[in-house]
């Protein structure tokens, strides 16, 4: 399966969870945001390369995830179970786009790159790989990350 979906991303971040999640977005503290990701079971937050603009997000169910693109900024990848009813949804806080994926425990993986020009949206691949082994990892860091030897795995909801 894929699409692609555009849309505006507000406050810095590109948002996956589960549609069911009461309050679905996360807190942020200065480690999530060092490392550019903030997760708990159901909702992840990437921190996007700009605060707020038109996003092209290319969405992918494979088996397994492949090579990181070469052309590809900043790659965070982290654990993702979709829920039984399949029902998630990707965007921001301002508006989000509800999906419907396989149930089951996924590798999710965010590559992002830089637009080439100023007129041009910024892109995004978010790779749900089925029979990857989930794992936490910022496997490419850009100049505006700081990560630690110690990912932050865990997140409160925002209120």
């Amino acid at each position: 399966m894929m699409t692609t979906i555009d849309f505006g991303i507000s406050h810095g971040q590109l948002a996956v969870f589960a549609s069911s999640l009461q309050d679905p977005y996360n807190d942020w503290t200065d480690q999530h945001f060092a490392q550019g990701f903030t997760w708990r079971p159901g909702s992840v937050s990437f921190r996007s390369m700009v605060a707020a603009g038109w996003h092209s997000v290319k969405i992918e169910v494979v088996n397994h995830a492949g090579p990181v693109h070469p052309d590809a900024v900043r790659v965070i990848e982290v654990p993702f179970e979709v829920p039984a009813d399949g029902a998630i949804e990707v965007g921001s806080i301002a508006e989000t786009v509800p999906l419907s994926l396989p149930a089951g425990p996924f590798l999710l993986r965010c590559e992002f790159w830089q637009p080439f020009d100023t007129d041009e949206d910024e892109r995004v691949r978010l790779t749900f790989a089925r029979k990857d082994a989930p794992r936490f990892a910022v496997v490419r860091a850009d100049p505006e990350l700081s990560v630690s030897e110690e990912l932050l795995t865990t997140a409160r909801p925002a209120i």
